[in-house]
């Protein structure tokens, strides 16, 4: 038995239309489809990548640690204008590991969903 690759990441969200906002307009990722039950919606960044799909989930609490991290360009920019929008935000961070210099924080999604942004470059 051998793995070929990560398939999708889930989120669960309690709104989906508050949700679908949030993870296409701030977030700007493509929405892939919607599925037909009405409750769960796919979201991809690329051909290869995993998608991103959100489950509408009665009653769910939020996990206040982020589960996945998107890799961006201009994260401190991005920060500045999550922050102009009203978006809740955590701070920024750098930090360095053996291999890479790091930069990201966190933002949270309708329901409170930490999500890490994060850009690194080689050391």
């Amino acid at each position: 038995m051998a793995l070929n690759f990560m398939g999708a990441v889930f989120v669960r969200v309690t709104d989906l239309e508050q949700s679908l906002r949030f993870y296409s307009d701030i977030l700007g990722l493509q929405l892939r489809n919607i599925e037909e039950c009405g409750r769960i919606a796919n979201y991809i960044i690329n051909e290869s990548s995993p998608l991103i799909t959100l489950i509408k989930t009665e009653g769910y609490q939020a996990q206040d640690y982020p589960t996945f991290n998107l890799n961006y360009n201009n994260v401190l920019e991005l920060h500045e204008k999550l922050i102009a929008q009203g978006v809740k935000v955590g701070p920024v961070k750098n930090w360095s590991s053996d291999r890479n210099v790091h930069i990201d924080f966190d933002v949270y999604d309708p329901d409170g969903n930490a999500i890490n942004l994060i850009e690194w470059s080689a050391r």
